[in-house]
């Protein structure tokens, strides 16, 4: 016992300064409002229609599965909320002032962003499966019925919808939001096919199908990065398109694929069983982080985080390594793609509590 120590005190000092650092807090919350009532009955529920934020003010409007409409200062201090035939399913976009909503019940609604007041509301007759899309005083949205709908932004008057029969047989519930690049706009269908479209007069300019065969051949993810289109095919599938002509630019395979977001020189994936990280240049991998959970959002970044909504909780990943950072678990799990203003981050809870983060 005495060598043991006199060998201990003989070695030399630890260097402390070669120790891994501590963990750095991502996040501290700046507030939670529980919007939902709980019910026994509800099992395994799902939020998918999720927040919309004005970058301006940090207001925040959440669509709720009860059908209601609720907006919220960035302190928390409630606005106003209304009450639609049916719940939400995508989340809404907030654009000049005005929220642009589209519901379950086959609606989409325009309100005030800051009294709730009513500009005005068109009868898709369809429901609303993704974010609205402003385009040149427009507002172009997608359906689960494999329509792209374009209105009037001021007015809600109809100018112009495109419609693909859809397929025989069973598909995936949702839909690909409408994209923008340059002077087109571009939607996937459940046919496996994307189109490019005249946003003007909904004209198609090419289509084609990316998708490889299979049961579920469904293009639930469009995105971009300014130069390239990005598609993601249920049945194995991330293909980037020349956005000019449709032709192939470069295609990786990924069964399940679902999700998609870009940036950075990156194309992220979201797979029934991973995220995937692409190189947007050419498709080759860069990193793959498991899943555990279902594909339920498109990756969002906020800052130097990539937030991924897995149904079971909000994962923080690094995006250069895809190394997991820090997982947001409120208990309820987490299905729809949080917003995004500055530091600032709305989550909405399966359970129906909107979280507001403010990011270190």
């Amino acid at each position: 016992m005495a060598l043991l120590l006199a060998l201990l005190l003989a070695a030399p000092a630890a260097d402390l300064g070669h120790l891994p650092p501590a963990p750095v807090r991502q996040y501290a919350i700046a507030w939670s409002k529980p919007l939902v009532p709980g019910d026994l009955l509800d099992w395994q529920v799902e939020e998918l229609g999720g927040p919309g934020v004005d970058p301006a003010t940090r207001t925040v409007v959440v669509g709720l599965r009860s059908g209601e409409l609720r907006a919220f200062r960035a302190d928390g201090e409630a606005l106003w909320d209304f009450q639609a035939g049916a719940g939400f399913a995508a989340p809404p976009l907030v654009r000049d002032g005005v929220v642009y909503a589209g519901s379950q019940d086959g609606w989409l609604y325009a309100r005030d962003l800051a009294t709730g007041k009513e500009r005005w509301r068109y009868e898709v007759g369809e429901e609303v499966g993704a974010r609205p899309l402003w385009v040149g005083g427009l507002v172009v949205f997608a359906t689960l019925e494999d329509s792209v709908v374009a209105v009037d932004a001021g007015t809600g008057a109809w100018k112009w919808h495109h419609r693909r029969d859809q397929r025989e047989g069973f598909t995936i519930r949702g839909c690909a939001p409408t994209v923008r690049i340059g002077d087109l706009l571009y939607a996937g269908y459940s046919d496996g096919w994307v189109a490019a479209l005249d946003p003007a007069t909904g004209a198609v300019k090419w289509e084609r199908r990316v998708a490889p065969n299979g049961d579920f051949v469904d293009v639930d993810g469009l995105a971009t990065d300014g130069k390239s289109l990005f598609a993601a095919s249920f049945s194995g599938a991330v293909t980037a398109l020349d956005p000019a002509t449709g032709r192939t630019l470069w295609e990786r395979k990924a069964p399940g694929a679902t999700r998609l977001s870009a940036g950075d020189g990156q194309v992220y994936a979201v797979t029934t069983t991973a995220v995937l990280a692409l190189s947007a240049r050419d498709g080759s991998p860069i990193w793959t982080q498991p899943l555990e959970g279902v594909p339920m959002a498109a990756p969002v970044r906020a800052g130097p985080r990539l937030l991924v909504a897995n149904g079971r909780a909000l994962l923080f990943l690094d995006p250069g390594s895809g190394m997991r950072i820090r997982t947001l678990s409120p208990g309820t799990g987490v299905s729809t793609a949080p917003a995004v203003a500055g530091r600032r981050v709305y989550v909405l809870s399966n359970g129906g509590t909107l979280l507001a983060l403010d990011l270190e």
